[in-house]
């Protein structure tokens, strides 16, 4: 009989044991702002333990489940091989409960010691917050121990079927029941979304449920064949928004045309543009290369659009080892111009300064490998300074450690908060960080592709913002970062896709993610490419020789679908302009052409037939310079703007 009773008070002993010892919450398993899982500390229990950025503010925040109200005891497992004591704050579902625990030192970071308090928890779910008040942050913390019963947990077992992902959210903890659950299925690249089976059968992408007992889904995808869009090369983004007394960028626009062929022609107009606003075009011809770095310094002045020359047989305009830096200049564009190899520490092509700047159809490239080191070539853009109001499209950035820069420094930031520029539609491919990295401004970054990035792909820090839509990270070590660097930035991330050897999961992000500050900041209307073609989009039409840059044709132009103009010369000892039109129909056409005042200079009629067809208008007193062309039928008219 006394065995038997011993027995059953061993039993007793082990459950009272159980229920004393509580329950335990891995800190691993919590949400994280400024700080960090480590291993390298001996002496943790679980996987890892969390360690907080030295300052105030850093926090971890665990879900718990309490099954029943009441007072509970919480024991904390911590080390601080600091000198000083880490106080912190404790708050439960956003309120604070505890203002000041203070976490003594243990000596060493591999000493472990524990704190305990006692704190009145409500039954159901809750966030329990720990916030670092004092300068050097929080103790490292491993694990939490809570008396009291806890709510029934449950896990959820999401598969795939077909190339794709799953994000959950909540993603970290315990799973308690009567938690609000929501899965969202992402295709891969190439891949398109079906539905979801299992427990729950859905078409929608996003799976929303309350949990009730463990649950098991999975999300089928399929592959589909993709076919490129036509490309959009008008100009987009911010540098089209109104500002500082400017319309829209135009840049040299109107102005005389120059065809510079030589390093001392480019540094004789470079010098020509100091303090000088009168619009002008120049086209940089063939290759100029510089045998030790010439930095061509364009300041205080605007209205000038430098663009390389779409050339023959595969030659563009072209720069080796000359910086072009462009300071306190307004309605700037470059285009179609490749510029590579400029040696530390000067840039390809510094903003600085500047407003209305479009960049477009560029290349920028150095060399990485053996012999190259981070500082052998310094930024291929930089835009700084409180730039604003400009556009990067469709450049391609490769083979480079160090490749886009914007924002300064980190003592920069009553400047470049100022900093406003849109990213679209441009490769980075093959190179270490900065694809790029921001501080303090905005960016707005979509449809872009990265692939093959050996550091990180963009990092937005110092209170930065960026809104980084459909873009595509194949193969990228660090796809988006928010704290990588000092201060925390704010990534509001959507329908990104991730391939290759990296995955939605690299990414360190932290929130907030502050999204509602964009619904006030893009100012212009922008078409999304869906992110499954982007990649392919990018690679066929980013860099050099998509634009054509003549010296006598257009810009741009307006046309119907009765009647385009297609091309456009003019020949000027003859008084002659040749186009080729393309009509819907056989029809007499009348011609005017305008100075781009307004004034009428010369009119006149032709027949078109259907069809492409070549055709000469006889004009009379031009001179060279930019004019407005315009062809009418009886029911439409095109619109084209010229350089003569």
């Amino acid at each position: 009989m006394h065995h038997y009773l011993n027995i059953l008070i061993f039993i007793f002993l082990i459950i009272a044991s159980q229920v004393a010892r509580g329950n335990i919450y891995q800190a691993e398993t919590a949400d994280l702002y400024k700080a960090v899982t480590e291993t390298k500390n001996s002496g943790y229990i679980g996987d890892s333990y969390i360690n907080f950025d030295n300052e105030p503010g850093s926090y971890l925040e665990l879900r718990i489940g309490m099954a029943e109200a009441g007072m509970q005891s919480i024991e904390i497992r911590f080390a601080n091989g600091g000198s000083a004591t880490r106080p912190m704050e404790i708050s439960l579902d956003g309120n604070t409960v505890l203002e000041n625990v203070i976490f003594e030192t243990t000596g060493e970071w591999t000493s472990w010691d524990t704190l305990s308090f006692n704190l009145e928890i409500p039954q159901g779910i809750h966030s329990l917050k720990f916030i670092s008040t004092g300068s050097e942050g929080g103790p490292n913390l491993d694990q939490f121990e809570i008396s009291g019963e806890q709510l029934t947990t449950y896990t959820i077992n999401a598969t795939i079927s077909g190339n794709g992902s799953i994000t959950q959210f909540p993603e970290k903890g315990l799973l308690f029941d009567g938690q609000n659950i929501v899965l969202m299925a992402k295709p891969g690249f190439a891949s398109a979304f079906i539905n979801w089976t299992g427990d729950y059968n859905a078409v929608s992408d996003t799976l929303e449920f309350v949990l009730h007992s463990n649950v098991s889904v999975q999300a089928v995808f399929e592959d589909i064949n993709l076919e490129i869009p036509v490309p959009d090369f008008s100009m987009n983004g911010y540098c089209t928004v109104p500002g500082d007394g400017i319309q829209t960028t135009t840049g040299g626009e109107g102005g005389n045309i120059r065809v510079i062929e030589t390093l001392a022609q480019l540094k004789s107009w470079g010098a020509s543009r100091e303090d000088y606003s009168a619009p002008e075009v120049i086209i940089i011809k063939g290759k100029i290369e510089a045998e030790s770095t010439e930095v061509i310094t364009i300041k205080r002045g605007g209205n000038i659009s430098i663009l390389g020359d779409s050339g023959q047989g595969g030659e563009y305009g072209e720069l080796k080892n000359i910086s072009l830096n462009i300071r306190q200049y307004s309605n700037v564009i470059v285009r179609n111009l490749k510029m590579h190899e400029v040696f530390y520490p000067n840039d390809d092509l510094t903003i600085d300064e500047c407003h209305h700047v479009w960049i477009d159809h560029c290349e920028f490239h150095s060399k990485i490998g053996d012999g190259i080191g981070v500082d052998t070539y310094d930024g291929l853009l930089d835009i700084k300074k409180g730039s604003h109001n400009v556009t990067v499209s469709w450049c391609y950035f490769h083979d480079h450690m160090k490749t886009v820069l914007i924002g300064h420094s980190d003592n920069n930031g009553d400047q470049d908060q100022n900093l406003e520029v849109t990213f679209h539609h441009n490769w980075f491919s093959h190179t270490d960080g900065r694809n790029p990295s921001l501080r303090f401004g905005k960016v707005h970054y979509f449809n872009n592709y990265l692939d093959n990035i050996s550091d990180y792909g963009f990092a937005v820090r110092n209170g930065a913002h960026a809104k980084i839509e459909n873009c595509h990270f194949e193969s990228v070590k660090l796809p988006i970062a928010s704290d990588k660097f000092e201060g925390h930035g704010y990534a509001c991330v959507s329908s990104c896709i991730y391939s290759g050897n990296c995955s939605e999961a690299d990414n360190e992000i932290t929130e907030p993610f502050d999204c509602g500050f964009w619904d006030t900041q893009i100012p212009y209307n922008y078409d999304l490419e869906d992110a499954q073609t982007v990649s392919l989009s990018v690679q066929r039409y980013a860099g050099v020789g998509q634009v054509d840059i003549p010296t006598s044709s257009h810009y741009d132009f307006k046309a119907n679908n009765e009647l385009q103009i297609e091309y456009c010369s003019f020949i000027s000892n003859k008084n002659q302009i040749n186009l080729r039109v393309n009509s819907d129909r056989t029809q007499d056409v009348e011609y005017s052409v305008y100075t781009v005042n307004g004034q009428k200079i010369s009119v006149g009629s032709v027949c078109l037939y259907k069809g492409s067809q070549l055709i000469q208008l006889q004009v009379e007193n031009i001179s060279h310079g930019v004019y407005i062309l315009q062809l009418r039928t009886q029911r439409k008219g095109s619109t084209k703007k010229v350089i003569l």
